[in-house]
């Protein structure tokens, strides 16, 4: 429309864009898009050789991008890593990996230490590395669970399907590497697996049945001596497992075997896993007086704060920054954008929160992720090795 001439020419330029890189990887976009900024601020009357054209200046701001992510009132503005190498070759930038960079900027920092919670930073890696290690406290880390559940009496109101799924999902403080992986069509042995009986009967009135009812039987002499020190047992005494009334009774023999949690959930060892970007949040502008008031009230994480300069009255800061959840309250409530309020991430600096379920405490199930990372990166490597020996017989 002639009425609106920006909106065409916005328009026009993604169509462009769309067409350009549709068929193109992720690096040859961005040199696209790139290019095509650059000739838009060309045609708007921009000079050669100004800021804008500087590749100094272009490659700076493409560092930045890759490092902090930027936040506004509608999401994240750039939330992309492009990892390939050439990416960013029309701008003389060199983005390979680095390895004694890697080593130099990677820092892992302990922030709290319990049995059942860990939390630290873990700084100067990508995503992909960090969700990896998530993913095997998850799913790759072993623990003793109910496997195998043989029902001799059960006159509950629980059917015996529903009894051995709430049976299976009773967390067990067992030392997983006191036992042996079982194979798929081994038998159950003292090797491979411990044994619990659950027996209880309800008298008279009605009766709960608890976790704390599970008895430990050893398979020998020998598995009793094993764990002497520290017999096998539920995490917690008070799970309640069923109700009974009246006359009514559970009899069962529970065996339990190891296990990894991407085969069942009853093996995974975290309540939760997770993590978040650092909030990195600038104030480019000073805010004071009632708009510094305002700002800290509109913060429910109270991650701004004020100072008091005396005579020169009250100036807002940022006094938390790792409080922020990026509700945006700041932008949305306050006018943040027109007061300097900037919003950004640390795309490689992540808070990890790791929550142990109980079998294993949570500071050794950080220990035990980080090995079964290193072990999976030697297999990689052990791979490519024995590719590269194929290919060439002479390696």
């Amino acid at each position: 429309s002639s009425r609106f001439p920006h909106l065409r020419h916005s328009v026009a330029t993604h169509r462009f864009t769309h067409l350009s890189v549709v068929h193109c990887s992720t690096a040859e976009k961005v040199s696209i898009i790139h290019n095509i900024n650059m000739k838009r601020e060309r045609k708007e009357g921009k000079a050669v050789g100004s800021r804008a054209d500087d590749p100094g200046v272009a490659a700076a701001r493409m560092q930045e991008d890759q490092q902090i992510l930027k936040l506004s009132r509608e999401g994240p503005m750039n939330p992309a890593t492009v990892a390939y190498c050439g990416a960013f070759a029309s701008l003389e930038m060199d983005n390979s990996f680095d390895l004694t960079d890697f080593k130099s900027n990677f820092g892992i920092e302990i922030v709290s230490l319990s049995d059942e919670l860990v939390e630290f930073d873990m700084k100067g890696i990508d995503a992909p590395l960090a969700n990896a290690f998530r993913r095997i406290l998850i799913a790759e880390v072993p623990t003793i669970a109910p496997g195998q559940v043989t029902i001799y009496q059960n006159t509950s109101v629980i059917h015996d399907e529903n009894l051995a799924h709430r049976i299976g999902l009773v967390p067990l403080k067992v030392d997983p590497d006191r036992l042996e992986w079982r194979e798929a069509e081994a038998d159950l042995s003292e090797s491979n697996s411990i044994c619990f009986n659950l027996h209880v009967t309800c008298e008279e009135g009605k009766k709960s049945v608890y976790s704390s009812d599970f008895i430990w039987q050893p398979w020998s002499d020998a598995q009793a001596e094993q764990f002497k020190d520290d017999p096998p047992r539920p995490v917690q005494p008070d799970i309640l497992v069923a109700q009974l009334r009246e006359g009514q009774e559970i009899e069962c023999v529970i065996y339990c075997e190891k296990g990894v949690g991407k085969e069942h959930a009853k093996w995974s060892p975290v309540c939760t896993a997770h993590y978040r970007l650092l909030p990195v949040i600038t104030l480019k502008k000073d805010i004071v007086g009632g708009d510094a008031q305002k700002l800290k009230e509109v913060c429910p994480k109270n991650v701004f704060d004020i100072e008091d300069l005396g005579s020169k009255g009250k100036k807002a800061f940022v006094a938390n920054a790792r409080n922020c959840s990026t509700c945006r309250e700041c932008l949305e409530s306050f006018p943040g954008d027109e007061k300097g309020v900037v919003l950004a991430k640390d795309k490689q600096h992540f808070l990890f929160s790791i929550e142990s379920v109980g079998q294993i405490p949570a500071p050794d199930l950080f220990r035990r992720a980080l090995k079964k990372f290193q072990d999976k990166c030697q297999m990689s490597l052990d791979v490519l090795a024995g590719h590269m020996e194929e290919d060439d017989p002479m390696i």
